[in-house]
């Protein structure tokens, strides 16, 4: 009994030990719970942050650029001191298409995937295109290599009217769909009136001059910010190594002047040296230094348009520059500047012109320049850097009137003792972009304005005093060469569009056509063929056949006349340049629905360009439902998103260089006659030829000869006769008319913009010679697709030739010289 008593009391014993040990177990483990579960935060925590930083580091992205331009900003703290650090941002010309680059690399593997950019307001919105309700997004492919950089470049569209304050950059993930941001990019925009000047040189430093030069900056004491930027942004880019060139005309417009020295041309790519030819013919002006420089051009892609080549050395002292020097220090007011003369023989060379090359003003066989379509090439024998040249006081008077191509300037004293400069003849157009930069692209700057508008500052005030924005102002604020929806053309295009595409109940003559063809077919035609072969009871079977096929032929016209179905409607400008065999073709594209549709309209040229184009210049109404369209550069060029809602049209405006079978020609015949010749692979209606001559005088002499029809292939004689400006203008809209019936769509509103040739508001182009050609294709050039494909397409190609630009007039030095202060 006792032993069974003490084994009794031992198991309890030893139970209620180990119940309290388990409670004693569980109650500690209850207290500790706390700490365990933040230790387990804690790593967790480190693990998702280990996994960010792995995540940053899989690709290293470094900050959007523009190709040509970027401006870097001091950063500053709270208190206004400087942190030693530099922001960047984007140097962009409002309206104008520009190439950005950014350079990435993958750590971890290999990347596929698409990277974007977006304009965004102050709100980090989107920006929408002017008076639509679209905005414009940009995307291209990136494929990176694990551990290699990549430099992805990517064309972006700054709208001439925005609120546009940065551009947003996104990476999207192909294999999982995720996207990151790569950062905002604030932009710079330049005034109307500033461009860009890029010199490519395997010594850039000595070009270092060029930033502070007059020339370039044109300075304006007193006058308050928007006016206070230098004409000219210069760019000195180091030749070996990546050029800063885009690879399209289209992303060419903001650049105004290209130096060249000692490049070597194999290191443009195909797409650039095209790119840089079809920038020539459009108005740039390229300078080569040509003792460093013409052996290497000797064979290149630019042979066929240099002025002159270099047959020797040539050594040039004081008395061979005397005649230059005596040119270029001439001054009708004021102290002339001393003679150049260098402390030591230059080393030149001897300059061989071509038959169509002129010299430069001055004389000396120093620089020659020669035409290439609108633009020009000048070449120099001497070295543009020689130290005693730049240093001489007539170099700036030289670079700018000669080199750079502008009206010569008078100098005067601001009210603090500072330099004004202003146009001799022009006073009033100093920020005009006219002077500043020759590109001209008829679609977007014909008739057009690039001068500020001034306004008055109120008596016993000071441009100090008066915000900026109160006393200059521009109706053009990317000046020339800007993507404009409400130009001379772009309205044109417009006005035949909206006619053209317009929904048009069919009247009385189509009902009774309609009623009377299906009678004759019923009656009369359906008894005649079986009574011919014998079998006229068939005729009764036939009837009801005749009676269906007829109604969906009805339907079916009325349907194109009323507008069920989807149509297509296209109207373009194709302009050319002399027998250059490439054109520059500016579409307008109407697409009409019946039913809501998306539409995606793609290009066979990778370098076009397109946005969403205003069908009115109508306010958008405030509850209309935004879209988002994408700009593709992928595989291919596209237009992706454009959203048309039932039975309304939406527009397009997208722009190529477009490829020909051959040129345009104006030549002699065997029999010394003016011929026109047409190898551009399409029958040409419409065609008038119309010159401008100046003739030594202020008046212009107008001349046409009307052509009509010109086939591909096929030669025609010209006979000019003379023709009064407004007598023309009348006789040619009288023969468009008479044969524009044969053409799809009515062009005449496109034809009277492009028989217009420069006015005063292009005051160097209106007094220059020209001869134009004015036609029609009778079709949609080729290159586009719409998707989905309509039902229903129309359109006509407006042609303008340019022919035989007149010379521009020779360079001249300054009325007087600044004002030396000591």
């Amino acid at each position: 009994m006792t032993v069974y008593f003490w084994k009794q009391r031992t198991r309890v014993l030893l139970w209620a030990v180990g119940m309290l040990a388990i409670l004693g177990c569980s109650g500690s483990d209850s207290q500790q719970t706390p700490p365990a579960q933040a230790e387990q935060e804690d790593a967790e925590q480190q693990q998702k942050n280990l996994a960010e930083k792995k995540k940053r580091n899989d690709r290293e992205i470094q900050p959007l650029l523009a190709l040509l331009g970027q401006e870097f900003l001091p950063e500053s703290d709270g208190s206004g001191r400087s942190t030693g650090k530099a922001s960047h941002r984007l140097l962009v010309k409002p309206g104008h298409w520009t190439t950005t680059v950014q350079e990435m690399k993958s750590n971890d593997d290999d990347f596929v995937g698409v990277s974007s950019t977006t304009c965004v307001d102050a709100s980090q919105q989107p920006t929408t295109l002017e008076h639509t309700n679209f905005t414009l997004q940009s995307t291209r492919p990136v494929a990176l290599a694990k551990g290699r950089m990549k430099r992805v470049e990517s064309p972006l569209f700054i709208p001439e009217q925005s609120n546009v304050v940065q551009v947003r950059a996104t990476l999207r993930n192909r294999a999982t769909g995720r996207s990151e941001s790569m950062g905002r990019s604030e932009l710079q925009k330049m005034p109307s009136y500033q461009y860009f000047v890029l010199v490519l040189s395997k010594e850039i430093s000595k070009y270092g001059f060029l930033k502070v030069a007059d020339a370039i900056r044109m300075p304006w004491e007193e006058e308050f910010d928007v006016a206070s930027h230098p004409h000219y942004r210069v760019v000195l880019a180091d030749a070996t190594k990546s050029l800063p060139l885009p690879s399209s005309l289209l992303m060419w417009t903001s650049l105004s002047h290209l130096v060249w020295d000692e490049v070597d041309p194999t290191r443009l790519t195909p797409e650039q040296q095209v790119a840089l030819v079809d920038w020539l013919h459009w108005g740039g002006r390229l300078i080569i230094n040509g003792p460093d420089s013409l052996e290497t051009l000797r064979d290149s892609f630019l042979a066929e348009f240099l002025p002159a080549h270099r047959v020797g050395p040539r050594a040039l002292t004081t008395t061979q520059l005397s005649e230059w020097s005596a040119y270029w220090s001439r001054r009708d007011q004021g102290e002339e500047p001393p003679q150049l003369k260098p402390t030591k023989p230059w080393s030149g060379v001897r300059l061989q012109p071509k038959a169509d090359a002129r010299e430069l003003a001055g004389g000396a066989e120093l620089f020659y320049e020669r035409g290439v379509g609108r633009g020009t090439v000048v070449v120099s024998a001497i070295q543009l850097v020689e130290r005693d040249l730049i240093n001489w006081p007539g170099y700036d008077s030289f670079l700018s009137a000669a080199l750079l191509r502008r009206p010569r300037r008078i100098f005067s004293e601001g009210p603090y003792g500072g330099s004004r400069i202003n146009w001799a003849e022009y006073a009033d157009r100093r920020l005009d972009a006219h002077f500043v930069t020759g590109l001209r692209m008829f679609a977007r700057d014909a008739s057009t304005s690039a001068n500020p508008w001034r306004i008055e500052v109120p008596a016993g005030k000071r441009l100090r005093e008066i915000n900026a924005v109160t006393t200059a102002k521009t109706n053009r604020p990317g000046g020339l060469g800007s993507w404009s929806f409400f130009n001379s053309v772009a309205n044109a295009a417009r006005a035949v569009l909206t006619d053209a595409a317009a929904v048009r109940v069919p009247g009385g003559s189509f009902v009774l056509a309609c009623l009377g063809l299906y009678l004759v077919v019923l009656v009369p035609l359906n008894w005649m063929v079986f009574r011919t072969l014998d079998r006229l009871e068939w005729a009764w079977i036939a009837a009801p056949v005749i009676a269906v096929l007829g109604t969906l032929v009805i339907v079916r016209q009325a349907q194109l006349d009323i507008g069920f179905v989807r149509s297509q409607t296209e109207v373009a400008l194709l302009e050319l340049q002399g027998a250059y065999p490439r054109g520059l073709l500016s579409r307008f594209t109407a697409l009409y629905s019946s039913l809501s549709t998306t539409y995606d309209v793609t290009f066979d040229a990778p370098t076009a360009v397109a946005t969403p184009f205003p069908t009115s210049r109508e306010p958008r109404p405030s509850d209309e439902t935004i879209w988002n369209v994408v700009f593709e550069k992928q595989n291919e060029t596209r237009l992706h998103g454009l959203a048309v809602s039932s039975a309304s049209t939406k527009m397009v405006h997208s722009e190529e260089m477009f490829a020909l079978a051959g040129p345009l020609r104006l030549s002699q015949s065997s029999r010394g006659h003016d011929q026109l010749e047409n190898r551009l692979g399409y029958h040409l209606h419409n065609v008038m030829v119309v010159r401008r001559t100046f003739a030594g005088g202020a008046t212009p002499k107008y001349e046409s000869s009307w052509i009509g029809e010109l086939r591909d292939g096929n030669a025609t004689v010209i006979g000019f006769r003379p023709l009064l400006l407004a007598e023309g203008q009348a006789r040619q809209r009288k023969q468009a008319a008479r044969v524009d019936r044969a053409v799809q769509v009515d062009v005449e509103a496109l034809l009277e913009v492009a028989w217009q040739f420069p006015t005063v508001e292009d005051p160097l182009e209106s007094r220059r010679d020209e001869c134009r050609v004015v036609a029609c294709i009778d079709q949609v050039l080729p290159g586009t697709k719409v998707s989905p494909a309509a039902s229903q397409i129309v359109g006509a190609t407006v042609v303008l030739a340019h022919f035989d630009y007149g010379p521009l007039p020779q360079p001249e030095p300054d009325v007087n010289s600044p004002k030396i202060h000591d």
